[in-house]
């Protein structure tokens, strides 16, 4: 039993008020305080927290198993120990009270020796289930803090990506959000959609490590062979501890729905949903990214060509749907991040541009003109401006 522990008596009856206060002399760790009613029991318990409630079968102003409910769904009171006064051999009573959050019972007439008992007992078990309380907040709250971790792991992940392929953030993260639309329409369970997430966000990893300039590899340049690249985001994310979930999507993304893909060539419902559903939208960012800016509807035509070789039908199926319940049918949104070196005359700015160190090149609304061009290109050469730039996706070079 704790040091100290708080006991109430809900009931009326001055003589069962005597023998507790003459059993309870002979244990001074407990404290008793008496409640001659419901409702003053109620607001009293919900501010001492009593370890121990004890009621008589009949109390003032409420049935007395309507008060044990209320006790236990309150969460300042819900922890609280229920015993419940009752005559001897009244089962019904036992039975009605396990419905309605009762712990223990005492059996009336009252002998002091069974009330000890049943106090000491009690008080035990609390003790017990306090302490794995306890023991479980502590583990929560050693689980935020790996997870908050594990979150800051992931974005410097992100960073990373984004400084040596400007846009792969924005890019990442307005995939992940079709992702997830779509996931929610093929009704995949909550617990699989965090790897998703992580797949779509990080799924050009494998561009940092590649063999190839990494530039000649972004998805402007439309590389028929893409899937090398994914398999080096699969080793990456095999090797950290919590990502082997995205790994294997990631590692499947780049298998075709008729088993021509790559690189087991599995097919069909072999492909997990999820690496069928970031297939549909790589590509189609990709597409979208393509030298010549085509139009959504011309690139999913162009996804269309594909279904039942590629891709999943359904899935390119629910991305229509997607798009055009979408408030913003634009899925890229009106800006998009370049490197330095693909900027070009005519092309305006949507954000400030700003170098490494903080100094402020040129303001948002800027139209790139040769003279500008020069400027940001000189700079960049002292130094180099990796985040990229920031442009309307409208406006065009000139």
């Amino acid at each position: 039993m704790s040091e100290h522990a708080n006991m109430m008596l809900v009931v009326r009856d001055e003589q069962i008020v005597s023998i507790f206060r003459a059993t309870l002399e002979v244990e001074r760790r407990v404290r008793l305080t008496v409640a001659l009613t419901a409702q003053d029991a109620l607001r009293m318990a919900h501010e001492i927290k009593p370890d121990l409630i004890v009621c008589a079968p009949e109390i003032t102003g409420m049935n007395v198993f309507a008060f044990c409910q209320q006790v236990k769904q309150d969460p300042a009171t819900a922890d609280t120990m229920l015993v419940l006064i009752i005559p001897a051999g009244a089962n019904d009573q036992r039975f009605a009270g396990l419905t309605f959050g009762v712990d223990e019972y005492l059996p009336h007439p009252l002998e002091p020796a069974e009330i000890l008992t049943k106090l000491h007992g009690m008080l035990r078990f609390k003790r017990i289930h306090d302490e794995l309380r306890a023991d479980r907040e502590q583990l929560k709250e050693m689980h935020d803090h790996l997870r908050a971790s594990f979150d800051q792991l992931l974005q410097l992940m992100v960073r990373m990506v984004d400084m040596r392929i400007p846009g792969a953030d924005e890019r990442g993260r307005r995939i992940a959000e079709l992702a997830l639309q779509i996931s929610a329409r093929f009704g995949i369970p909550e617990p699989h959609l965090r790897d998703l997430e992580i797949a779509c966000r990080l799924y050009e990893l494998g561009r940092i490590v590649s063999a190839e300039d990494v530039h000649a590899a972004l998805p402007s340049a439309r590389a028929v062979d893409a899937w090398h690249y994914m398999t080096g985001t699969q080793a990456i994310f095999s090797k950290v501890p919590g990502l082997e979930g995205a790994a294997e999507l990631a590692g499947a993304v780049y298998e075709n729905w008729d088993g021509t893909g790559h690189p087991n060539h599995i097919r069909q419902g072999q492909i997990p949903l999820r690496s069928r559903i970031l297939r549909v939208l790589v590509d189609l960012f990709t597409e979208l990214n393509a030298p010549d800016k085509p139009s959504q509807e011309r690139v999913l035509e162009d996804l269309q060509d594909h279904v039942g070789t590629r891709y999943d039908p359904m899935v390119l199926v629910h991305l229509r749907a997607v798009m055009q319940s979408s408030a913003d049918a634009d899925v890229q949104g009106k800006r998009q991040v370049v490197p330095v070196s693909e900027l070009a005359v005519g092309m305006v700015l949507a954000e400030d541009l700003f170098t490494n160190a903080g100094i402020k090149l040129l303001a948002r609304g800027t139209r790139i003109t040769h003279a500008t061009l020069e400027l940001i290109l000189r700079r960049h050469s002292l130094e180099p401006i990796v985040q990229g730039a920031a442009v309307l996706r409208e406006s065009k070079a000139a």
